[in-house]
């Protein structure tokens, strides 16, 4: 009686390790929405880079057109 409630126990935790190695739809998920964070952050830092540049930019002979 000992070795099937130890094999049975066994089993259990052998089918339990097994289904929490696959990846699951949510953390596919989860992923995916991390890769899209992660590229939303790049392109925001580049758009600040490129406000700060046209910040600092030098009058062109166009600023006589605009009022200032």
């Amino acid at each position: 009686m000992k070795r099937v409630c130890v094999t049975l126990i066994g089993l259990v935790v052998l089918s339990v390790m097994a289904i929490g190695c696959q990846p699951s739809a949510h953390s596919r998920y989860r992923e995916m929405t991390y890769r899209r964070d992660v590229d939303a952050n790049v392109l925001g830092f580049q758009d600040d880079i490129d406000a700060t540049l046209l910040l600092t930019d030098s009058p062109t002979h166009l600023s006589q057109w605009y009022n200032n």
